[in-house]
């Protein structure tokens, strides 16, 4: 069992050895300003793991049992390099033993309090890819279990779903309660996590993929699309077809506004879903990207939105344009130094992250909004050259 004392000690020395770099030849050198925003915040999340390996929302009641910020956080805490911030492997393999209790026989993450849906579609996505990542041989029975339990997620024929319906091809919540033909939440977020996590697991089937791209060229506004309003498409992408208020820049006359987010969104959905980054779908979504950069709020957004979204999304948007740019644009550095300009001025004092207006995305919660930035920073960091 991990001790309390245990991991103290081991945070200080992860948090010493975190100032400076060994170097070839035995020199030492300093840590570059975002790699030392990056340690603190890295040192800020294992410093509150609990001693049973999860990470626990103290804000946000639908995250309380940790079945969602667990493998969520442990995700992208492994993806930060040794050399900036080294935990003790037994960290990792408690949150892992955490993951393996909460897992149902079915695959399934996100179930395991009877009072509390957790996300079971995101927490299983993520859940996969940390076993991918970092599992052990004992774990394959568990991956495969995961994957089966995701690819019957999906909104299609198998699920009473027909090609004419806007979520077909989609993936939702994960509500346990559907009957067959209904679709309950679904959008672009959960579709694009659940891809990324089967891709990563050896999943191609094309049949099904072609199922998605139906879906994903719905949200685009692609003319190749029969829903799709020709003169509405400009390459960005909307949120949902279905959860309509949840389309956070509103609608024109005629079709829903693309926006930041969800455009990163749905380049990496496309990404998932086998497209080439040559591909016209992608290099347009690319396109809008770059003719609406702006860092500090999400674009397409407007100003005059009563809800707020463009101070809401602050960290997410950063994550996913981080994400979008250390896969399309690795040798353009303004936008790097823009982000650690905007991180540098909010990080606070334990290395923390939090977003006062960010209650609706749950980005208030340090815990949250931390990862976003973890997550920022190692796209960040490892697009440098």
């Amino acid at each position: 069992m991990i001790t309390t004392a245990f991991l103290q000690r081991s945070l200080l020395a992860s948090i010493c050895a975190a100032l400076f770099l060994q170097c070839g030849g035995g020199e030492m050198r300093q840590l570059s300003e975002a790699e030392r925003i990056l340690a603190r915040a890295a040192a800020f999340l294992w410093k509150h793991q609990a001693t049973d390996g999860g990470w626990y929302s103290e804000m946000h009641g639908v995250m309380r049992t940790g079945q969602t910020l667990t493998p969520y956080i442990l995700h992208a805490l492994t993806d930060v390099s040794t050399e900036i911030y080294q935990v003790d492997s037994s960290r990792i393999q408690a949150a892992h033993e955490f993951l393996r209790g909460h897992i149902n026989t079915r695959g399934v993450l996100g179930l395991a309090d009877p009072d509390v849906i957790e996300y079971p579609n995101y927490s299983t996505a993520y859940a996969l890819r940390v076993f991918l990542k970092n599992g052990t041989p004992s774990d394959s029975l568990l991956i495969r279990s995961m994957a089966a339990y995701l690819v019957n997620e999906q909104f299609t024929e198998q699920r009473g779903i027909q090609p004419d319906h806007p979520a077909y091809g989609s993936w939702g919540f994960g509500e346990t309660n559907l009957r067959q033909g209904q679709v309950g939440h679904v959008d672009l977020s959960h579709t694009r996590h659940v891809l990324e996590a089967l891709r990563e697991a050896g999943w191609n089937d094309t049949t099904a993929i072609k199922k998605t791209i139906q879906f994903l060229r719905l949200l685009q506004k692609h003319p190749s699309h029969n829903q799709s309003p020709v003169d509405a498409y400009d390459g960005g992408f909307y949120f949902s077809p279905v959860v309509l208020d949840q389309n956070k820049a509103g609608k024109d006359e005629n079709a829903y506004r693309s926006y930041a987010t969800a455009t990163c969104g749905g380049l990496m959905a496309l990404l998932a879903s086998w497209e080439s980054r040559q591909s016209e779908p992608v290099q347009a979504a690319m396109r809008w990207l770059e003719a609406n950069a702006t860092l500090d709020y999400p674009a397409g957004i407007p100003e005059d939105d009563p809800d707020h979204w463009r101070k809401i999304l602050f960290f997410y948007h950063l994550s996913v344009r981080a994400e979008v740019y250390h896969i399309m644009m690795k040798k353009q550095e303004e936008w790097k130094d823009e982000i650690v300009r905007l991180l540098r001025e909010r990080q606070r004092e334990d290395g923390s992250f939090a977003n006062p207006f960010g209650s609706p995305n749950k980005e208030d919660d340090p815990l949250l909004a931390t990862t976003l930035v973890v997550r920022t920073l190692t796209h960040l960091i490892s697009s440098n050259p």
